[in-house]
């Protein structure tokens, strides 16, 4: 991040400016005597703070596309033209893996990827990202964030690898598995080479599959020359979005997480020094940003699957008694996997506090 130190050319008038303008410019031609020269111009700042955000989801997504020029946008409006935040594509600075160390070192000022990416240097991350069959809805993730003290938590700790993080970004379900085998069972997990991580990683394990770690952006390329069998990316959207049903033509359901926690972060000493006003402007944008990219997914998802089926891919559902198998073995797995890592300990303790709390409410009511 920079600040500019040399002047630039104004802002376009705003569209208020270029409506008063066009009043004046009436009024001369009609002899009211007011010259051009004397229309005010209405125009932002000069931008003092030039921020590179690479996201983990590039073009082809409508996030991309359309939710990430929202945010960029709706942030220089609330800072009056200070802040320009330019968006690149996965890998296109540095490889999406190495986000959060290369925002802390300055790097790049933003990162937005998924809390289960940084599962290496804190491993309570992968509880924060999300607990299978722990929490039903975004509004229960809203509750653990914002009320329970899970954005603290995080904020707190992702600050000792100079990170700021500025709010969580919910994604819809996760956990389905895109395949170029029909998977029909948990049995016929047996053998397969699936890209997951996490917990979902360590549940696939338990049917048998091994496990690839690879970014989004490789996903087609992999299942297309076979480096894998399957894939759990995202929700229904989220594999149309990168075209995987083109190379892979069996989806098997349900998803393991109702909602997932990405995550927008910038560089903290460089936040440390904004403004306060700035720095509200990029959080209040990013909830903005939250809860859009939940609502935008849950509709594309469910377009997603006519798509799906358009172009040929079977859809299949897990028989009760899977569903039922997954759920036990995931609360085998979490205890084992979160071991005595403090941290993980009071992530965890945070999230069934929460999901418990829902749970007293009737449903229906």
């Amino acid at each position: 991040m920079s600040k500019t130190t040399q002047g630039s050319t104004p802002e376009a008038m705003s569209s208020s400016g270029k409506t008063r303008r066009s009043l004046l410019t009436a009024s001369a031609a009609t002899g009211l005597g007011l010259s051009l020269a004397a229309a005010p111009v209405f125009a932002q700042q000069k931008a003092q703070y030039r921020l590179r955000m690479q996201s983990f989801l590039g073009p082809g997504w409508s996030e991309w596309d359309e939710l990430i020029p929202r945010y960029a946008a709706r942030v220089k409006e609330m800072t009056d033209g200070r802040v320009e935040i330019t968006a690149y594509p996965p890998g296109a600075l540095v490889p999406t893996f190495e986000m959060l160390d290369a925002v802390g070192r300055r790097i790049i000022d933003i990162g937005f990827g998924a809390q289960l990416y940084w599962r290496g240097r804190f491993p309570f991350a992968q509880w924060s990202w999300g607990v299978p069959f722990a929490l039903n809805g975004v509004d229960e993730y809203e509750y653990l964030w914002w009320e329970a003290g899970m954005l603290e938590f995080v904020r707190e700790r992702f600050a000792k690898a100079g990170v700021h993080l500025i709010a969580p970004i919910y994604s819809d379900e996760w956990g389905s598995t895109i395949s170029t085998k029909p998977i029909r069972r948990l049995t016929d997990f047996q053998g397969l080479k699936i890209r997951s991580g996490g917990v979902g990683g360590e549940l696939w394990k338990e049917f048998g599959a091994s496990i690839v770690t690879l970014p989004g952006e490789e996903l087609y390329t992999g299942l297309a020359t076979g480096v894998l069998d399957g894939a759990n990316w995202g929700s229904p959207y989220g594999n149309i979005a990168t075209k995987l049903q083109e190379v892979a033509k069996f989806y098997t359901g349900p998803s393991i997480l109702t909602s997932d926690a990405e995550d927008l972060f910038i560089n903290k000493a460089n936040y440390d020094k904004m403004p306060r006003d700035v720095q509200m402007a990029l959080e209040v944008s990013a909830r903005s940003f939250a809860l859009e990219r939940y609502a935008y997914s849950k509709g594309k998802s469910a377009e997603a699957f006519g798509q799906l089926r358009d172009a040929g891919v079977e859809i299949i559902v897990l028989p009760p008694e899977d569903i039922q198998t997954m759920k036990d073995k995931i609360a085998e797995l979490v205890p084992k996997m979160a071991g005595d890592d403090a941290d993980s300990q009071a992530a965890l303790d945070m999230i069934y506090k929460v999901r418990d709390l829902f749970a007293q409410r009737p449903a229906g009511f």
